[in-house]
């Protein structure tokens, strides 16, 4: 009988301790539930802003769960290092260059059966997703959009005897006469593009299509080559300047407080971007509602998407970023932000923009695949050097071989 006894309380011991083992273990789990690690690659200040807006709103919402952010990551090696070791990654915002570079690494998610549980496809503008695809797969999701849109004063115009312009053709017929005039005109978009990055994708998603160099993204020169039309959007950007007598002294690099030197007539026309539509007094201000959509891409404004959210294949709390990502999109929270005066990527809440930032939802709703930005879709390399050959350009230095060259300096 003692034997027994001693048996049965050994026997208890044991389950005693398999008992607590799994209760250790199963809130260890539940620990790891409720941590996010998210990482902040974004450099643009006004993409910035709403991500941390979101961020901060997602914790006054979910105190049970505790979340990091880092703001740096490094470079691109160092992102792709830190997931394949295990770091604690749950997700990350980064730009379209970023994440289509980390995609052929094999380092992040296909996001299809997010957009899919949250109807992202049907209650977000199609621009939000074509910047989070490569190929046939999702890997992000656009945070904010942005239009590009062209602006005038109608009391300066009026000064100067320059009728209101109608479309975009008016609007640069409209900068030549200023430009003559002596008059600079201000561009304030994002930090990473200027007004010959702007004007040289808006000629290029009438031109290119914009997948054939994500397709070929950074593949070498010899399979850039291939691609005959990029010659045809230098030709075109450089018609365009010498019609309109373009030239680097047309434009300056503007900021917050050029939208409200606009408002106070101080200036003609304006390049912005739909950030600052509540800055802006619809009473005196004009927007070009009209883009020529001839093309055989039926592009419209080009729409800036300059950070997405992506998840890690090895995410540790990957039920954690899926209730974060669901939450951020969710019709609630973005009302928030067109509260904040924030036009966001969703249709449902942007049904309450009125005046002109109407227009500008118009433009984002109308948006295909063509109105990404070109220097989205281009490495860093070529970017660089393409900017500098349309410098040259603009200095009257057309050769009908800048693609050419570029790829030359780019992969010496």
């Amino acid at each position: 009988m003692k034997k027994l006894n001693k048996s049965l309380k050994n026997l208890c011991s044991i389950l005693i301790v398999v008992i607590v083992m799994f209760s250790l273990s199963a809130c260890k789990a539940s620990e790891e539930e409720k941590k996010l690690n998210i990482f902040l690659d974004t450099t643009d200040e006004h993409s910035t802003e709403v991500i941390k807006f979101l961020i901060d709103d997602y914790e006054k919402s979910n105190p049970d769960v505790e979340v990091k952010l880092n703001d740096v990551l490094g470079d691109k090696g160092d992102i792709v290092e830190k997931i394949n070791v295990g770091t604690k990654v749950d997700v990350i915002f980064t730009n379209r260059n970023n994440l289509i570079e980390l995609s052929q690494k094999g380092v992040l998610s296909d996001l299809q059966g997010t957009y899919d549980e949250n109807a992202l496809s049907d209650r977000y503008y199609d621009i939000l997703g074509s910047y989070g695809r490569v190929g046939d797969k999702y890997y992000g999701i656009g945070v904010v959009p942005y239009s590009i849109e062209l602006l005038y004063n109608k009391a300066n115009l009026k000064k100067l005897n320059i009728s209101d312009p109608s479309n975009s053709k008016q609007w640069l017929k409209a900068l030549k006469q200023i430009n003559g005039k002596g008059i600079k005109t201000t561009v304030a978009l994002t930090d990473d593009v200027d007004a010959n990055g702007y004007l040289f994708s808006l000629v290029a998603g009438n031109v290119i299509n914009i997948h054939e160099l994500e397709e070929n993204y950074d593949s070498g020169e010899e399979s850039y080559k291939k691609l005959k039309d990029m010659q045809e959007i230098f030709k075109e950007f450089n018609s365009l300047t010498k019609e309109n007598e373009i030239t680097k002294n047309s434009f300056e690099l503007g900021n917050e407080q050029s939208i409200i030197n606009f408002n106070n007539s101080e200036s003609p026309l304006l390049v912005s971007i739909s950030y600052y539509n509540s800055k802006l007094k619809e009473n005196n201000i004009g927007i070009v509602g009209d883009y020529d959509d001839d093309s055989k891409y039926g592009s419209n404004a080009p729409v800036i998407v300059n950070s997405l959210i992506c998840v890690p294949v090895n995410a540790k709390n990957p039920d954690t970023a899926d209730e974060f990502i669901k939450y951020i999109y969710s019709d609630k929270v973005q009302a928030k932000l067109v509260q904040k005066g924030i036009i966001s990527g969703n249709k449902i809440v942007n049904n309450k923009i009125s005046g002109i930032g109407k227009l500008m939802v118009q433009h984002m709703y109308k948006a295909n695949d063509n109105s990404m930005l070109i220097l989205y879709n281009l490495p860093a390399k070529i970017k660089n050097n393409l900017i500098l050959a349309l410098e040259k350009i603009l200095d009257g230095n057309y050769n009908s071989k800048e693609w050419e060259n570029v790829l030359k300096k780019s992969y010496k």
